[in-house]
């Protein structure tokens, strides 16, 4: 039987997109991007030309009847007006992460999908790729037991991020919003909503001078006002605890740790940003071992979101990167803010229901093997 793809407009043509346009108009069959569209008009016909789409202007994407769903790739500050648009233009939308960049923006835009009967979802969707769907196979089958705690630690250099992505800096697309909620939205997956979080938080040298020599801010001086030092302390729901230390005044290159202790081992889950990373068991007393990828989506799988959103419209039934999930983990990253500035755990308010895993076993093996794409059907 022929597949009728769910056709897709990508709004936001900077350096994110390729991976997304790669992704929805050569290895998903369930969605299609068939156009893009971006303030800078010839970055969304470079694009076009490249993914073999069309070019149009956001306006003529949003009133087109025939693109069923929007993909947000804009930086955070559009999120919040980009998705209300195309939600009040009656389209399923898909957004990078964050949802917004203040809570009651994302609390509007929640109450705005569910009041029009939309689908919602939003980044990050790596949860749904192999490292992270192997560490859920590891815990639901009780072999690290009881979890008990989780350590979060994340570095990055912010002075050369910033000076290549500005909006880096910037409210909504700091350090813990920009690259801590790929391992706090993991954790959700896999460990379910947070009760309260008590944090701390700095910012390491407010004002910053560009160096970039290539950058056309170079030689300015530029002030820093998201913190950029967190370390918090998160209780779930179930009783488990975390500690988190987000750093983006370190070493350039990124040494994410994300460990996972149970009552029978401890899980090392890798970097939740890299859909291959390696996942690692250790039991008591046995050596540490590797452990087989029991799932697929093992390289760039950005956009499996998007389309898993796309199979599940399709079969009638929730889908798993949820607008719920979204939310809450965008919530916690704000309570650590939150608790921080008042010197109190903030206390959260939001839930969401721990999406279904992904069915085991659809490993991509070449023409032979299962698609990776079924496991979404």
């Amino acid at each position: 039987m022929p597949i009728k793809p769910i056709r897709a407009a990508v709004i936001g043509c900077g350096a994110i997109s390729d991976a997304y346009l790669s992704n929805l108009t050569q290895r998903f069959v369930g969605i299609k991007a068939v156009a893009c569209a971006d303030l800078d008009e010839e970055k969304a016909r470079t694009q076009a030309e490249r993914y073999g789409i069309t070019a149009r202007t956001s306006a003529d994407v949003l009133s087109d009847p025939d693109i069923d769903m929007i993909i947000n790739l804009t930086p955070p500050a559009a999120h919040y007006s980009v998705i209300k648009q195309a939600l009040l233009h009656d389209k399923h939308v898909f957004s990078e992460k964050m949802i917004a960049v203040t809570l009651e923006e994302g609390r509007e835009l929640v109450r705005l999908a569910d009041e029009r009967g939309l689908r919602l979802g939003v980044a990050p969707d790596m949860f749904l790729t192999g490292g992270i769907q192997t560490s859920r196979y590891i815990v639901e089958r009780g072999l690290i037991g009881e979890i008990q705690s989780a350590n979060v630690t994340v570095n990055r250099n912010l002075d050369v991020f910033g000076d290549i992505l500005p909006f880096l800096e910037q409210p909504g697309g700091s350090m813990p919003f920009d690259y801590g909620c790929y391992h706090m939205t993991a954790l959700a997956s896999i460990m379910g909503p947070a009760r309260r979080v008590s944090a701390f938080t700095r910012i390491h040298s407010p004002e910053r001078t560009r160096l970039r020599v290539t950058s056309p801010l170079f030689g300015q001086t530029v002030t820093h006002t998201e913190p950029d030092v967190v370390t918090a302390v998160v209780e779930y729901a179930s009783g488990a605890l975390a500690t988190v230390n987000f750093t983006g005044c370190s070493n350039v290159d990124e040494e994410p740790i994300l460990d996972i202790y149970g009552s029978a081992g401890i899980l090392r889950m890798g970097d939740p940003n890299v859909a291959g990373s390696s996942v690692r068991l250790k039991k008591p007393s046995q050596p540490e071992v590797t452990f087989p990828f029991t799932h697929g989506f093992l390289n760039e799988s950005r956009g499996v979101g998007a389309a898993e959103i796309a199979w599940s419209m399709k079969a009638g039934r929730p889908h798993r990167a949820s607008k719920e999930m979204g939310f809450h983990v965008f919530e916690l990253i704000h309570g650590m803010m939150i608790s921080a500035a008042e010197s109190r755990p903030y206390e959260m308010t939001s839930t969401f229901t721990v999406p279904e895993p992904l069915p085991e076993g659809y490993i991509d093996r070449g023409f032979w093997g299962p698609t990776e794409e079924s496991a979404l059907i």
